[in-house]
């Protein structure tokens, strides 16, 4: 009996000590700040608000009328497409082409090589943004038509009247097609066209739709903020914002991110629609935002960038790019992209950003010493997890490790000969490397 007990206890106590071992983080893959620019691409004309990725292809479009195919891992431009007047969408990816419309609401198809497949001109303004559902494409007008097209041909298969002009994004859900509409309605078709059911909205609605299963996500230019049940077809929670919201939200399994146009990022319960948290961001933006695993990253109409924790709210970083983002932020790991625009030189810039990695080294006197003198050299790394270091010794090219790579930050140098040496250390972690160098020179003790 006392032999059970003492085992009961000694697993017992085994468990709680467990409980105090430090869990090992794991390697912080996402984006890690502070960033810096790593490369660029220079193309002509401003981006139309969007860069989009497909796999390793990044696609976006410009205000001079050029479709864009980029590799990103090769950082290239593929191939690029002219239209025959100004872009005024980005382009939209489908299953096997690419589509976007320039100033004279001339609907343009073409594959995923840069071949123009067909084109489409409408009488009247494109308002909408395009989607691609099976093979049909769906897009709106400025005089409330909505559109279905095949996507072989461009040709109309059925239109619907709705009362306004149709700023939003198409969306499905459950063999319905729903988009908003100016006058201030969700409409929600069949694939036929065929009207089932419209829900006033109490704003005008943008290109705010998100479907997530059976619940609906929307922001009105009324500054409201709606989850509507499809289900049990009735609103389930509203929100009030600061301003009129008119981007798309984003959502990660409890949350649901979104902006308004006052410049305030919400975060809020996704079940309940409570307010979990809300920061102010440099500017206003109607830009896409992006989330990197725990990260949440939004571009303003700014030169700043800045992230947020996405649990807490905590500011996790800032990047300054020195002119105006033209663009969302893209993650590309390694790189978070951004586009910039030169007005004048009418140039833009798709730039890679990547961690900052950099490594200090601290001498505890300054150059020259005496011989037999105590100097400590101290690194200091940046952008490394976990790091280790490693220190050496060189002089007229030979190259000498004092001190094997370990956790150890510091080297103690007692230099026994003059001369004129380098000081080097490296930093490395799992993935990454880096290197910093000092010249020092040690001089014979007067006489």
């Amino acid at each position: 009996m006392k032999k059970t007990i003492f085992l009961i206890c000694l697993t017992l106590f085994l468990s709680s000590c467990s409980l105090f071992h430090q869990k090992i983080s794991p390697y912080p893959n996402g984006v890690v700040f502070p960033l810096e620019k790593d490369k660029e691409i220079i193309y002509e004309g401003e981006i139309v608000d969007l860069i989009q990725r497909e796999e390793s292809f990044l696609y976006f479009s410009t205000t001079d009328g050029i479709i864009y195919k980029i590799d990103g891992e090769r950082s290239e431009i593929i191939w690029k497409f002219k239209s025959q007047k100004e872009a005024e969408s980005p382009p939209s990816i489908g299953l096997e082409n690419i589509y976007f419309y320039d100033k004279t609401s001339t609907l343009y198809c073409l594959n995923k090589e840069g071949k123009l497949c067909w084109k489409k001109t409408f009488e009247e303004k494109i308002t909408s943004e395009i989607k691609e559902i099976g093979e049909i494409i769906f897009i709106g007008t400025e005089k409330g038509n909505f559109f279905a097209l095949t996507t072989a041909s461009g040709k109309e298969i059925w239109r619907f009247k709705a009362g306004g002009a149709i700023r939003s994004n198409p969306i499905s859900s459950d063999n319905m097609i729903i988009f908003g509409c100016d006058d201030q309605y969700i409409y929600f078709l069949s694939k036929s066209g065929t009207l089932l059911n419209k829900y006033e909205a109490g704003g005008v609605v943008g290109s705010t739709l998100l479907v997530d299963g059976n619940l609906l996500y929307f922001g009105t230019e009324g500054h409201n903020f709606y989850c509507f049940d499809l289900k049990k077809w009735k609103e389930k929670w509203e929100v009030k914002s600061g301003g009129k919201i008119i981007t798309s939200p984003v959502i990660d399994n409890k949350r649901l991110f979104f902006l308004s146009w006052s410049g305030v990022l919400y975060c809020l319960n996704k079940k309940n629609g409570s307010i979990l948290w809300w920061k102010s961001i440099p500017y206003r933006s109607y830009y896409r935002f992006e989330i990197v695993q725990d990260k949440i990253v939004v571009s303003s109409l700014s030169s700043f960038l800045v992230c947020f924790d996405s649990e807490t709210g905590e500011k996790m970083g800032q990047f300054d790019a020195l002119l105006e983002v033209s663009s969302n932020p893209l993650w590309f790991y390694p790189f978070l992209l951004i586009n910039v625009y030169e007005k004048n030189e009418n140039m833009g810039k798709l730039l890679f950003l990547r961690k900052k990695l950099k490594l200090s080294l601290i001498v505890s006197k300054k150059s020259p010493q005496k011989i037999d003198e105590e100097i400590v050299f101290t690194a200091s790394a940046k952008g490394l997890f976990r790091e280790k270091y490693e220190f050496y010794l060189e002089k007229e090219g030979k190259k000498q490790i004092v001190q094997e790579m370990s956790e150890k930050k510091s080297w103690t140098w007692f230099p026994e000969k003059a001369g004129k040496y380098i000081i080097g250390c490296i930093s490395v972690d799992e993935r990454e490397k880096v290197e910093a160098k000092i010249s020092f020179e040690i001089i014979e003790e007067e006489k």
